[in-house]
C-alpha cells in the first residue's frame, strides 16, 4: 500500500520559502507555522535532501575558495583570504584587499595578544577599516621606531589607529627608525629605555605587515629609510622584498649589510617567530611575496586572485 511523504513536499517547501527568500529567521517560521524550532531545521534538510532547495557556489567563488585551498596546502598556512578584483587595480584593488584584512583581523586575535605592526601604505589602510570591536587585554606594540615626517603611514600612526578601534592597549616605540650611523644606533640601543623597548618586543605573539619589492621606488626610500645606492647594495646581494625594513632573498633567507646595523626595531629572527598576517596586493609584489612565504613570516595571508594565481602556478 502506497504510503504518502511524511511531512508532505508542501509544507517543507514552504518552511524552505520563508527561510531562505523571506529571510526569516527558525524561530520566526516555528511560530508561523505552529511548529517546533527542531521540526523546522529538521525540514529544512529534508528540503535540501528532496531538492525543493539547491544551493549552488557561484564559480568565481569556487575558484577563488579553491585558490584559497591551494595557497593553505602549498605553504602551510593557517588561513588565507583571496579577494575578487572584479576588475579594479592600484589603490582601488589594494583597499578593497586591506577592507577584507581588516575584518578579518578581530578574528584573528585572541584575550591576551600582543600584535606587533608594521607600517606603510597598505598596514595605514587596513587600520582605517578595523571596526570598532574591543578585544580583552589586547595590546597592540609598534615593530619599528619613528620617523620624522607624520605625514606619512608610519608605523606609529597604523599603530595608534588599530590600538583604538580594538580598544587595545597601545605602546609607541620611542627611538628612532633608523640612525646615521651604526655606533649611534649601537649607543641608542644601550640605553635603558630603548633596551627595555627592544626587549619587548619579543611579548609580539603575532603581527600584522604588508612588505616591498627591493625596488628603487620601495617606501623604505620614500620614508628615507635608504639612498637608492643601499637597495642597489641589498639587491646586488640577492634581496627581493623587504619586510618592516629587513631585507629577504628569494628564499625568504636573511639579507643583511650597513642598514640593518643603523635600524632599531624587529629583526629578522624575532619577525620570523611572531603569527604573521600577510596583507599584500599587486603583482609588483609577487617576488617579494613568495620569498616571505617561503621564509616562514607568513602564517595567514589576505591578498587579491591575481596575485593568488601567480603564488599557485609557481615555485
Amino acid at each position: 500500500m502506497y504510503r504518502p511523504q511524511h511531512p508532505s513536499n508542501k509544507i517543507v517547501a514552504e518552511v524552505a520559502w520563508m527561510y531562505y527568500v523571506k529571510n526569516l529567521n527558525q524561530g520566526e517560521i516555528a511560530d508561523a507555522l505552529s511548529l517546533s524550532r527542531p521540526t523546522v531545521i529538521s525540514y529544512l534538510k529534508l528540503a535540501k535532501e528532496r531538492n525543493i532547495v539547491c544551493i549552488q557556489v557561484a564559480p568565481e567563488h569556487y575558484r577563488v575558495n579553491a585558490m584559497a585551498d591551494a595557497l593553505t596546502e602549498k605553504y602551510g598556512l593557517k588561513s588565507v583570504h583571496v579577494v575578487p578584483d572584479d576588475g579594479m587595480q592600484g589603490e582601488m584593488l589594494t583597499r578593497a584587499v586591506c577592507e577584507v584584512a581588516a575584518h578579518h583581523l578581530p578574528n584573528f586575535l585572541q584575550k591576551g595578544d600582543v600584535l606587533g605592526v608594521s607600517w606603510g601604505q597598505t598596514v595605514s589602510f587596513v587600520s582605517e577599516y578595523v571596526p570598532h570591536w574591543p578585544i580583552e587585554d589586547l595590546t597592540v606594540r609598534q615593530l619599528l621606531g619613528s620617523i620624522a615626517n607624520p605625514l606619512l603611514s608610519t608605523s606609529e600612526s597604523c599603530t595608534t589607529e588599530i590600538a583604538r578601534r580594538l580598544d587595545a592597549y597601545c605602546i609607541n616605540f620611542n627611538a628612532p627608525a633608523v640612525c646615521s650611523s651604526a655606533a649611534l644606533a649601537t649607543a641608542l640601543k644601550a640605553e635603558p629605555i630603548i633596551r627595555e623597548q627592544l626587549e619587548n618586543l619579543h611579548k609580539c605573539n603575532k603581527s600584522i605587515f604588508s612588505l616591498s619589492p627591493c625596488t628603487p621606488d620601495t617606501h623604505v626610500v620614500q620614508f628615507k629609510i635608504a639612498t637608492v645606492e643601499e637597495i642597489d647594495e641589498y639587491r646586488n646581494r640577492g634581496a627581493v622584498g623587504i619586510i618592516a625594513g629587513r631585507f629577504i632573498d628569494e628564499a625568504g633567507q636573511a639579507v643583511l649589510g650597513d642598514l640593518d646595523e643603523r635600524i632599531i626595531g624587529a629583526d629578522h629572527d624575532l619577525l620570523r617567530k611572531m603569527e604573521g598576517l600577510l596583507v599584500v596586493s599587486g603583482v609588483f609584489k609577487l617576488d617579494a611575496a613568495r620569498a616571505a612565504l617561503r621564509g616562514g613570516f607568513v602564517d595567514h595571508l589576505v591578498t587579491d586572485t591575481k596575485m593568488a594565481e601567480l603564488l599557485t602556478s609557481t615555485d
